[in-house]
């Protein structure tokens, strides 16, 4: 059959109407990609004071996009950590360093003794909000003596920075896997009887792993100290050397909890034979207010496609 030229056109046109639809429902076809997710970095410099670090330490935070929502925190100190007996715990607070302001949001403190003087923590606020957010960071010497700042710098529209691409994040969210911890008696100030609380094992890329630690409080634990904590080797009731360190819990933190990135896969913690201890203090690490078996150790992981069930913790205070 001949169809006129006039008709052919037309035909045409409707044809092409026909199918552009269906193209742009196949976004695989379509050359439109998400945007990467984004990370900026703001220099803290080292703040000289009359504390146990008189020199103070230079340090970085950086901001890591997480979703539209949540935004990862991490510190790190240029040097590692400062071998100081005590945990510096750290903030966002409001308007620049030069005009101060009170606290908006608590970051985790970094351990004096080790772990290689960084912390991390997701906070509940979008890159945006937080890459514009009028305000610095302060990083002090113990929650005992917060008027000594250690290292200090502006960050958001009081600071020049530049917004480069962030973290390859596994896709789906990742796996997620908590462990519970006991209140474990101890002969502290801080909690003789312990404290209840977990551990949540968050994946974020395919080698980093966002290790969550939170007491069961309603609010913050009240000590003048941060809570060191850390992963050991083999089971509770055996008790073995400290194999990771993690973010101390800050006493004075109504969130009372801290989180730490892992260099280590998901998977190798899901069967890591271990424990964690959440202790009293730097001083007194033989004070463990918080603990309880992960991994291989533990009968049962909630999340992650895990049944719920008890998570073997082990008593003894084991350090």
């Amino acid at each position: 059959m001949t169809f006129p030229a006039p008709t052919l056109r037309a035909f045409a046109a409707l044809l092409l109407l026909a199918v552009l639809p269906l193209a742009g429902c196949d976004s695989s076809d379509s050359g439109m990609d998400e945007e990467p997710l984004r990370q900026v970095s703001y220099p803290l410099a080292a703040q000289s004071n009359s504390g146990a670090i008189p020199s103070g330490v230079d340090g970085t935070v950086t901001f890591w996009e997480l979703s539209d929502s949540q935004t990862l925190v991490t510190l790190e100190l240029t040097d590692g950590a400062t071998g100081a007996d005590v945990s510096h715990p750290a903030h966002i607070h409001q308007n620049s360093a030069a005009e101060s302001g009170p606290i908006a949001f608590y970051l985790s403190p970094i351990d004096g003794s080790g772990g290689g003087g960084t912390s991390a923590r997701v906070i509940d606020e979008s890159f945006d909000a937080l890459a514009d957010f009028d305000g610095y960071v302060n990083i002090h010497e113990s929650v005992a003596n917060l008027g000594t700042i250690v290292s200090q710098g502006n960050i958001g529209a009081n600071a020049d920075a530049t917004v480069t691409e962030g973290l390859d994040l596994v896709e789906g969210g990742g796996q997620t896997l908590t462990y519970d911890l006991g209140a474990n008696q101890n002969n502290g100030n801080a909690a003789p009887s312990g404290i209840a609380g977990d551990v949540t094992f968050r994946e974020v890329t395919t080698d980093l792993t966002l290790v969550t630690l939170s007491l069961d409080l309603s609010g913050a634990t009240g000590a003048s100290v941060s809570h060191p904590a850390h992963i050991h080797d083999n089971d509770a009731s055996t008790g073995g050397p400290i194999a990771i360190y993690l973010s101390p819990i800050d006493g004075s933190d109504p969130a009372a909890k801290s989180s730490k990135l892992v260099n280590r896969p998901i998977g190798d913690l899901e069967t890591y034979d271990g424990y964690v201890n959440i202790h009293e203090s730097l001083a007194n690490l033989g004070a463990v207010v918080s603990q309880g078996n992960i991994g291989a150790n533990a009968s049962a992981a909630s999340g992650g496609g895990d049944d719920d069930g008890d998570s073997g913790n082990g008593g003894g205070g084991r350090y």
